[in-house]
């Protein structure tokens, strides 16, 4: 059953921060070295301190990126900058935004979950994580005892029911972030609403759309304060989540596309010479004249193919190439193209898994990708088709966890936008 609650916000107080837009940020894995500088000069407020720190050459155990987003926090709160609601409450989230010329609206709840592990019947993952985010987020966790963005899941109620409860909000805030994506939060605070939501919730299954990392530290956060306290119902069992009715038509995901590097010449050219073995080639010609037809091309088809193991790939060279996987019988049991192309990789690099950052790295942005090749940070870049939700849907339910970075939902949910505490007790509805 999954347990949901309300809380009591925790919200950039306006009356001292006039432009919300300048202190939020979105969720710590999407931001680069340069885009964590940039967020650190915007504003000395800006959530960035809280949820990803800098490094200094004189930190140690008791003086370090934790330690000061404890303060920061903490401080912040005193002060004034982060006021505490005075109710619990349940925080309607409603994004409005463009993507390739069409338009999205998206309206979902934040409150907070009770646990629950994998294979429960409670809570579905998708993809597979990378073992260094999961302990940076638990040392902040274990520092702060907060949560300060909240994870992206997916429920199903196709009759609109909790939908329905969601128009009964209170504005209390809205912004419009770098990407032009509009924010707004809204609060219900009416109890017998707040009832009806909760109630609502029970018998859904749990979609983990985004946030894989920061459910598995919640986790294991969790079972170490477990063994600390006998009390029935802690803070530290429930964890911040963002929710959203699939049903809706408002679920956008991207692709995220694969860079390869790291790799010795001999290496380079023996998964250059594999690839036939396995796919069928086009080879998509250009110059400098015809390089952004050509590219458009490639990726239409990518888009446009029912076979979702149909792939694009840049070495380098002034020509993209579509690869066709010949035979599915060789991989009879990956249906999805992230999998596909995940059990290629290995089987020709005979790895089980690239090292994230050096050999391998997952790029949203098609032009992004084909730079990184160009200028030599890495050697070979795959392009893939988006998976449907359907897809995803069906992979969680089949129990099945896909390679890390399968999918990118779009757009994601800012950080500092409403936080919690978890010195707070919890509250029941």
């Amino acid at each position: 059953m999954a347990a949901i609650k309300p809380f009591r916000g925790i919200i950039y107080n306006q009356e001292k921060i006039e432009d919300l837009a300048k202190v939020m940020t979105p969720p710590y894995d999407v931001i680069s070295p340069l885009e964590q500088k940039l967020y650190y000069q915007s504003h000395p407020y800006n959530v960035i301190r809280l949820i990803l720190g800098l490094d200094f050459p004189q930190d140690n155990e008791k003086e370090n990126k934790y330690t000061r987003a404890h303060q920061f926090f903490r401080e912040w709160l005193s002060n004034g900058i982060l006021k505490k609601e005075k109710d619990p409450a349940i925080y309607v989230y409603e994004k409005e935004y463009s993507l390739k010329e069409r338009g999205g609206r998206r309206k979902g709840f934040l409150a907070l979950m009770k646990l629950e592990k994998f294979g429960s019947g409670v809570i579905f993952p998708h993809e597979q994580t990378f073992p260094k985010p999961g302990t940076d987020r638990l040392r902040l966790l274990e520092s702060c005892r907060a949560n300060f963005n909240p994870i992206f899941c997916l429920y199903s109620d196709s009759l609109h029911l909790i939908d329905q409860y969601l128009e009964e909000k209170e504005a209390i805030l809205e912004l419009k972030d770098f990407e032009g994506v509009k924010h707004a939060v809204g609060r219900i605070s009416n109890k017998d609403t707040i009832r009806m939501i909760c109630r609502g919730m029970e018998d859904k299954k749990i979609f983990l759309a985004d946030g894989h990392h920061l459910y598995l530290t919640a986790l294991k956060f969790r079972d170490a304060e477990q063994k600390r306290s006998l009390s029935s119902e802690r803070s530290e069992d429930f964890l911040l989540i963002y929710f959203l009715n699939m049903e809706t038509d408002a679920v956008t995901i991207l692709p995220v596309h694969r860079v390869i590097g790291g790799l010795t010449p001999e290496q380079v050219s023996k998964l250059r010479s594999k690839i036939p073995d396995f796919f069928q080639i086009e080879v998509l010609n250009f110059n400098s004249n015809t390089e952004a037809v050509q590219r458009k091309e490639m990726l239409e088809r990518i888009d446009n193919t029912q076979d979702s193991a149909t792939f694009g790939m840049y070495c380098g060279e002034n020509k993209y190439y579509l690869l066709k996987l010949k035979d599915k019988r060789r991989f009879p049991a990956e249906k999805i193209n992230t999998a596909v192309l995940d059990a290629v990789l290995r089987k020709i690099l005979k790895k089980n898994q690239l090292e994230k950052g050096r050999e391998i790295d997952f790029i949203k942005d098609e032009t992004e990708a084909v730079e990184l090749i160009r200028a030599g940070k890495y050697q070979i870049a795959f392009f893939l088709k988006s998976l449907s939700l359907k897809e995803v849907r069906e992979t969680s339910l089949a129990g099945k966890i896909l390679p890390p970075k399968s999918t990118y939902f779009y757009p994601k949910p800012l950080s500092g936008l409403v936080m919690r505490d978890l010195e707070d007790r919890i509250y029941s509805p």
